[in-house]
């Protein structure tokens, strides 16, 4: 299973959500999926069998039109390369890589069009800023950075497909180009939302 890699461009942004509630608000209206993977599967679709092809391809296109619109959401484990924290002040951001594996395909916040030149796809970063809470260290904030105990909860909407060359590699590299709804970063070992930001 070969992971895509990736370099980002920072995004200057609006100000971050306010309280995890409104994550709520938009996550429990989407429907939850238990996992990446076979979601990115369905929707872009392999159809290599010459005699099979033709039905393949009408099936993944009624599969498109049937997510066309919706709304869905998934927890991502195993985040930490996804987010870089940094403290500002008495407050901080959160700098969130919008582009996840699943099993050799990824989901993209928008479509990575370019490239750089070592090949690996540009996507900008979506940062989410908030404020320590009263009492809480820098070092107890970063924590779960260090250790690599976050997760991601992401609330997003499918657009289109996204195919781009594997340079040195042959073949190509592939995912799903969605708006990116909203976005929760969670402390793995507690469970506990450190920041979330509807977009």
């Amino acid at each position: 299973m070969r992971l895509l890699w990736v370099a980002v461009l920072l995004l200057v942004s609006a100000p971050a959500a306010r309280a995890g509630e409104r994550f709520d608000a938009v996550a429990t209206s989407a429907e939850r999926l238990d996992a990446l993977e076979p979601f990115l599967a369905r929707y872009i679709g392999h159809c290599t069998d010459i005699y099979t092809r033709a039905t393949c391809e009408a099936n993944v296109l009624a599969a498109r039109r049937s997510l066309a619109g919706k709304t869905f959401t998934v927890r991502v484990t195993d985040a930490a390369t996804l987010v870089r924290a940094e403290l500002q002040g008495d407050g901080f951001v959160l700098l969130v890589t919008p582009f996840v594996d699943g099993g050799g395909l990824a989901l993209t916040h928008g479509t990575p069009a370019r490239q750089d030149a070592s090949g690996h796809p540009l996507v900008n970063l979506i940062p989410i800023r908030g404020k320590l809470p009263p009492g809480v260290m820098d070092m107890e904030f970063q924590g779960p950075f260090r250790t690599g105990a976050i997760e991601l909860e992401i609330v997003f909407k499918p657009e289109k497909i996204w195919k781009l060359p594997r340079r040195g590699e042959g073949g190509q590299m592939e995912g799903v180009a969605a708006r990116f709804v909203a976005i929760r970063v969670v402390d793995a070992r507690t469970g506990n939302e450190i920041a979330s930001r509807v977009l």
